[in-house]
């Protein structure tokens, strides 16, 4: 009898709304009277169910169950009989194999696993399976049977073990084909392997004595499968479970570690290493695009004395190019523009991710619109929707280009206020980095520069929208300060921002890199 079903059963009953009077019917076979078996059972509406499996066990009959439908069948030779849950009628194949259809007055109870039927009316049904009569003796609350305790049927009655030089193999007898099988190997060590649809001796195999390579046995019996569960000792490179060709066995081949599995170890070492440095490789810093903003038709912002940005930052951005080129042979220059030339907007992201590009340098000036202004000094921007009204305003004067370009109302359309957010959210991945260089670079930009620092802000640059990878803005100071603007004219004032972009773009090269070395360093080990 299931215990353990029926203390399920007898939680799940109230929510049911059955009665919880726990109870037992007792099946004693006449030939042997002093050994029982019994059934779980329990009282409803007036009537007494008994477990329909436990019934199975008792005679020895096997039965099967359908899971997804909820049918129980149970056969003896080629007699069949079937229940559904929550369904009154009962489907009866005697050994003729003639087909009868019965109606019960109630419905077949299926819960915790087990399906229940009304004692009394259903015994002379059982009996048509069983091929043994039967009676309930209500005064002794016992089903009586002719003839003597059946023997169950296995389809596993033991289980062997042949040790081999590289290993173990598990041999599971069985008395008949079983196709059904799977095993699962943990590296903790345990074994689990699930034979449906079968029959064991679980009793015989859980006396069984280990050593070796089994430590331990655990044989457990379920309605509808055998699980069979080994808890292996040492290092274990394989198992392999598949039948026997000479037999109706199942094998279970378990391998120890050998110099094969030591070669095979090596080689998925190497790959994994060839694997992190092409990953380092398409990783590296190796390739920076410059940004000069604005130029031909669009001459961006123009300062007091019509200094024109597009030409401010062209030559500040061929300066930082040449630097790169001289002292950084590893790294590959892409520009945006390198004449006096309009580019679109999206176009610029483009160019950097068809190269790409490791690191986008956008490079603007800044100006306000009353001249002239005492503002001065230099500003890092993130592409993110701006919080104050400054960076509002600036990215409205930067993005104002895109009237400039040819069907620009479809072609950014799609760059709503709600859009633009979303856009900068997808781009996180990049944030992180661009957030670091940002931070070196104003500090260069403060150390080597007379002017002052404004710090980094965040603005929605269309710009930055398209470049698919760290980015940062840098507004290099006002045109619309006297100060500002002979610095940014001045052929020194140019070599400076040149050199501090430089030296950020080195320090950021340096430290980036390393982590990718650790990295690596960590993934070989």
């Amino acid at each position: 009898m299931r215990f353990s079903a029926l203390a399920a059963l007898f939680v799940l009953l109230p929510a049911a709304g059955l009665t919880q009077q726990q109870n037992t019917v007792d099946l004693i076979f006449e030939n042997d009277r002093t050994t029982a078996r019994s059934a779980g059972a329990f009282r409803h509406d007036g009537l007494l169910y008994i477990s329909l499996n436990d019934l199975c066990e008792g005679f020895g009959l096997r039965s099967y169950e359908s899971t997804d439908s909820r049918k129980l069948e149970i056969k003896r030779g080629n007699a069949r009989l079937k229940v559904s849950a929550e369904n009154p009628f009962v489907v009866l194949t005697d050994q003729t194999e003639r087909r009868s259809v019965y109606q019960l007055p109630v419905n077949v109870i299926h819960a915790a696993g087990t399906y229940f039927v009304p004692l009394e009316l259903f015994v002379p049904l059982f009996e048509r399976i069983s091929g043994r009569s039967s009676s309930y003796q209500p005064a002794t609350n016992a089903i009586l049977v002719e003839g003597s305790t059946p023997s169950f049927e296995v389809d596993i009655p033991t289980i062997l073990f042949e040790p081999k030089v590289n290993g173990l193999v598990i041999r599971v007898k069985a008395s008949r084909p079983l196709r059904d099988f799977e095993s699962w190997l943990r590296q903790d060590g345990w074994l689990y392997v699930t034979i449906a649809e079968a029959r064991a001796d679980t009793q015989a195999i859980n006396r069984l004595k280990t050593d070796g390579m089994i430590r331990r046995i655990v044989a457990i019996q379920t309605p509808t499968s055998v699980q069979l569960t080994f808890k292996l000792s040492g290092k274990i490179a394989a198992s392999e479970i598949l039948p026997d060709d000479h037999s109706d066995d199942i094998l279970i081949s378990i391998r120890r570690p050998g110099e094969e599995d030591k070669i095979l170890l090596e080689r998925k070492r190497q790959e994994i290493r060839k694997g992190l440095e092409e990953q380092r490789d398409r990783w590296k810093l190796d390739v920076i695009v410059i940004d000069p903003g604005h130029g031909g038709n669009d001459p961006g912002t123009t300062g007091l004395n019509r200094t024109r940005e597009k030409d401010i930052t062209l030559k500040i951005g061929l300066k930082l190019g040449a630097l790169l080129e001289k002292e950084m042979k590893d790294v590959k220059v892409v520009y945006t523009r390198k004449t006096d030339r309009f580019v679109e907007l999206d176009r610029r992201g483009q160019i950097a991710n068809e190269n790409n590009g490791k690191l986008f340098i956008s490079i603007h000036c800044n100006a306000l619109r009353q001249k002239p202004s005492s503002v001065r000094g230099f500003e890092v921007y993130l592409l993110r929707p701006g919080k104050t009204q400054d960076a509002i305003d600036i990215a409205e004067r930067e993005n104002a280009v895109i009237e400039l370009e040819e069907g620009y109302r479809e072609r950014y359309q799609e760059l709503t206020e709600e859009n633009f957010i979303l856009v900068t959210m997808a781009q996180s991945a990049y944030l992180k980095s661009s957030e670091v260089f940002a931070d070196i670079l104003q500090h260069e930009l403060g150390d080597h520069l007379p002017i002052p620092n404004r710090g980094i802000r965040q603005a929605g640059f269309y710009v930055l929208v398209g470049a698919a990878m760290p980015k940062v803005l840098v507004e290099t100071a006002y045109l619309s300060n006297r100060e500002d603007e002979r610095f940014l004219r001045s052929d020194t004032g140019q070599e400076k921002i040149a050199r501090a972009l430089f030296n950020a773009i080195e320090r950021y090269k340096e430290e980036y890199e390393k982590l990718l070395e650790e990295g690596r360093e960590i993934g070989v080990r």
